[in-house]
């Protein structure tokens, strides 16, 4: 199958999919009132959420002006092809590859839009922050806001980042954290390790 087929078949079924597996799910949302405090005082965010929680939030977030950064990689494309049937546009780059157009891009976009990034991604290590994210909030200043998810029953796939798939119809909570500001450069390394721990945090405090 030709690579322009695949990406045509990406853009199509994926969000198909998407809507039918994570449509089902009965989803609760705790402390979304951070993400309403944060954009009436800063007009827009920055969501931070593990990769591996990528499919759930995507789909909770569809057709809300956000852009997300998505890696140049093929299966990078797969994702920007999908994404897009959800309503989000994407910047293309990586903290290895494209990283310097890619910011400029969101620091541009951010005046707009909400803008999402999985500080793990795209290739890991798993759940570690890259510092990509924590310079875009200090160019931008912009709030980022943590957010972490997880359902009661589920698939966790053999990755680098154990991908996790809801079951149909599966029990789903979505948690938001309170947001971060970085508000000069001498704070990315100390935000850094606060946005780490608040993500970790997050997904402890989901329980069943």
């Amino acid at each position: 199958m030709k690579q322009k087929t695949k990406n045509k078949l990406a853009q199509i079924f994926g969000p198909i999919l998407i809507k039918f597996l994570i449509g089902s799910l009965r989803i609760k949302r705790i402390n979304k009132q951070n993400i309403f405090d944060a954009k009436n005082e800063f007009g827009s965010v920055i969501y931070a959420f593990w990769h591996n929680r990528l499919l759930t939030l995507s789909y909770a977030h569809r057709f809300e002006n956000i852009r997300i950064l998505v890696s140049k990689h093929q299966d990078g494309e797969y994702i920007s092809r999908a994404a897009a049937g959800l309503g989000y546009t994407s910047v293309r780059g990586s903290t290895k590859k494209g990283g310097m157009r890619a910011m400029v891009e969101l620091v541009r976009a951010s005046k707009k839009y909400d803008i999402g990034i999985t500080p793990d991604g795209p290739r890991g290590p798993k759940e570690q922050i890259q510092d990509g994210i924590l310079y875009l909030a200090y160019k931008t200043g912009k709030p980022i806001i943590p957010a972490s998810c997880d359902s009661k029953k589920k698939w966790v796939l053999n990755s680098w980042d154990n991908f996790i798939i809801p079951k149909p119809f599966s029990e789903t909570k979505i948690i938001y954290g309170q947001p971060i500001l970085v508000s000069n450069k001498d704070e990315i390394i100390s935000k850094k390790g606060l946005l780490q721990k608040k993500l970790i945090n997050l997904g402890k405090k989901i329980e069943y």
